[in-house]
């Protein structure tokens, strides 16, 4: 069953994955969104160009331009500046999204995917393009209006001075505060109070610009009774009312007449303000000292305000969401700190001790035991010389990024074979065959790229097949990457470093699997390892602002294609 959402609007979905494609387009579909899809940067570039679509879920790792170099051609052009993007990657660095935030994007989804979280944050963005584009809509009328008449050239200048102020701030209280003040003026009214809803009906005064002389309702809580259903759906339309004077005005409650004579009210004008179709409170002027006829003037400059002031608690809701999700973020990352710490000492500690204990036992009492204890000890022994390894590619994992080194020369030629000197005795082993080409230097840290190398070749010559000695050949090349770039960035060019094998190779659709933490495609008493290597790889590459690869067939060996940037801007 379809179910119809608020916010109808055109997505263009672009993932090189068909399956991320299809989840999405039924999912969103579903909610009454059209869907465009693309599947690389260039079909994403075309769709958007002809199709302006209202907001674009956009993937990082794409064959051809990725998603940021995508993002950056997108807010470059005329045509499609404008458009709101989000990332849905598997990137979840913190460097991976302010990257994409400075590439122009608004948001910044990690893989996998939650349902709720992207309906939201699209319902979101669709809801402010669609603000931003009543905004624009309403200067345009402005600026046609001022050409006619003076009077509401005076209004727009008003109505922009008040605007700035109201907005010079993200924090909700300062926004309020100055709101109510600026109103104030501009009215000379004697009072002007901004009141919030609440869902219960209730409400309460939660910013005031009073003159002195009159009482101060700012803080004052209100029953439901003050504020009625039926007055609660007139104002969710979109309800106006603007009362001359009290005393004389038809068609007022009595205890209504009573409650404002209390604060001393002869006339007043209430306008709503409204958040995502909501009635979220009142912008409310006063006037106490005589009754008064409230202009078209005022009532229309009012209302605009009160769009205004929506639009400003709209965005300072956003900060605080964002604000948030930066507080999470830095809480995980002291987490994982935390972790590595523990790790490190905590866990480290007892394993000894039981390394050093099973040692003895074997020692001291192995010729006492009979078999079936001695194979208690080795089972004991090899589990905890697992639990070591782990605990080591586990401490491995969360240094790359809280123990990085600066970026610097680095000779990968070098490094190359410093690594095969670590590994020539499994080379010898295994009668391996390593070719290693010509490697050039690049600008990144030296301990991360010989982590890098070691992880690939290590593997190479550990998923071989039998009876078959390993072949690995190490080479690079050199990617002119010019044409892709907007501006003058330092990586103008790119080195592509591929690690092939002849070994065991694995089905294409584990491609993405492979990278991720834990994972693993054969058991442990097949091959040795935790299952982390790939995931470190695929962190520093990340780090270093690249991306990597994999190309294999079952029983026909393995291609793991690196591409880093040669020069790095940041250290």
């Amino acid at each position: 069953m379809s179910v119809a959402t608020a916010e109808p609007g055109t997505i263009l979905v672009v993932d090189d994955t068909p399956t991320n494609l299809e989840i999405l387009f039924d999912f969103l579909t579903n909610y009454g969104f059209k869907i465009l899809i693309a599947e690389d940067g260039e079909s994403a570039l075309q769709k958007a160009a002809y199709a302006s679509p209202d907001l674009i879920l956009l993937d990082i790792l794409m064959p051809g331009i990725d998603g940021f170099e995508t993002c950056s051609r997108l807010k470059a052009s005329e045509s499609t500046r404008e458009i709101p993007v989000i990332f849905m990657t598997a990137l979840s660095e913190t460097a991976d999204k302010v990257k994409g935030l400075q590439v122009g994007a608004v948001d910044y989804v990690t893989k996998p995917l939650q349902h709720e979280e992207v309906l939201a944050r699209v319902q979101t963005h669709l809801r402010l393009r669609s603000l931003t584009k009543q905004l624009q809509a309403q200067n345009v009328q402005l600026e046609q209006e001022i050409e006619q008449r003076q009077r509401q050239y005076q209004r727009s200048q008003l109505f922009a001075e008040v605007t700035l102020k109201i907005r010079q701030s993200l924090q909700l209280e300062d926004i309020l505060q100055a709101a109510a003040i600026e109103v104030q003026k501009i009215l000379q009214a004697d009072r002007v109070v901004i009141y919030r809803l609440r869902s219960d009906g209730t409400g309460s005064a939660v910013a005031e610009a009073v003159l002195p002389g009159w009482f101060s309702v700012l803080g004052q809580q209100f029953a439901a009774e003050v504020f009625p259903e039926d007055c609660h759906q007139l104002y969710c339309q979109g309800r106006i009312r603007g009362i001359a004077d009290v005393e004389r005005e038809e068609n007022i409650a009595p205890c209504l007449v009573e409650f404002m004579r209390q604060f001393q009210v002869k006339a007043k004008l209430v306008v709503p303000i409204t958040i995502k179709a909501e009635l979220w409170g009142l912008l409310i002027a006063h006037q106490c000292s005589s009754s008064r006829d409230w202009t078209d003037f005022e009532t229309e400059l009012l209302g605009q305000l009160a769009d205004q002031i929506g639009i400003a608690i709209t965005q300072a809701q956003l900060l605080e969401q964002e604000t948030r999700y930066s507080q999470e973020l830095a809480r995980s990352n002291a987490e994982l700190q935390q972790f590595a710490s523990i790790a490190s000492h905590d866990l480290q500690e007892p394993l000894r001790k039981i390394q050093a204990f099973g040692n003895r036992l074997q020692e001291k009492y192995g010729e006492l035991l009979n078999e079936q204890g001695a194979d208690y000890i080795r089972r004991m022994q090899n589990a905890a010389q697992r639990m070591q390894i782990l605990i080591d590619d586990l401490l491995v994992f969360s240094r790359i990024t809280t123990r990085a080194q600066p970026f610097v020369a680095v000779n990968l030629a070098k490094v190359a074979k410093e690594v095969l000197s670590d590994l020539e005795v499994l080379i010898q082993q295994t009668e391996a065959q390593v070719e290693l080409s010509e490697l050039p230097s690049i600008h990144a840290d030296p301990l991360q790229m010989r982590q890098l190398l070691q992880n690939l070749i290590g593997n190479a010559l550990k998923f071989r097949r039998k009876n078959e000695p390993p072949r690995v050949k190490i080479y690079s090349q050199i990617i002119d990457n010019r044409e892709q770039l907007t501006e003058n960035l330092l990586n103008t060019y790119l080195c592509q470093i591929t690690v092939e094998d002849n070994g065991i190779g694995f089905d294409q659709k584990y491609c993405d699997r492979i990278f991720q933490v834990f994972q693993r495609l054969h058991g442990r008493s097949e091959y040795e390892g935790t299952g982390i290597g790939l995931a470190i790889c695929r962190k520093i590459v990340e780090r270093h602002g690249g991306s990597i690869a994999a190309e294999s067939k079952p029983s026909q060996g393995a291609k793991f294609i690196v591409t880093l940037p040669m020069h790095q801007s940041i250290n």
